[in-house]
């Protein structure tokens, strides 16, 4: 993986992450998003864009949005203030190596039935 990514339990046992300052973003979609859920939807508009079903998929959260395009995903945040930075940029194929790593955390956390 090109980015140093560390899906781990807070103190409070509670699914966490740490992303790359690059990737910022990553993380709202992650903690503010999905939450303690797989990956689903978020990962299967990357899957459709990597596996060419689709040219373009968009996924809207409740902080986040994701621009499946090709080889390059544009994640926005919808709350930035003025002079904020709102967005950034990630490798769709790196994307989806992070959904599946969150994936797996939470499958080992709580099982297949979340």
């Amino acid at each position: 993986m090109k980015y140093k990514v560390e899906i781990y339990e807070d103190d409070r046992g509670n699914p966490m992450a740490d992303v790359p300052d690059e990737i910022y973003l990553v993380f709202n979609v992650l903690l503010s998003d999905i939450q303690e859920d797989f990956s689903g939807i978020w990962l299967d508009a990357v899957n459709d864009v990597l596996s060419k079903r689709s040219s373009y998929e968009e996924v809207s959260g409740n902080v986040c949005i994701i621009k499946v395009e090709g080889n390059i995903t544009k994640i926005v945040f919808k709350f930035a203030e003025e002079d904020e930075e709102d967005h950034c940029f990630i490798e769709t194929k790196e994307l989806k190596k992070i959904f599946m790593l969150w994936d797996e955390a939470i499958e080992k956390k709580y099982g297949g039935s979340n």
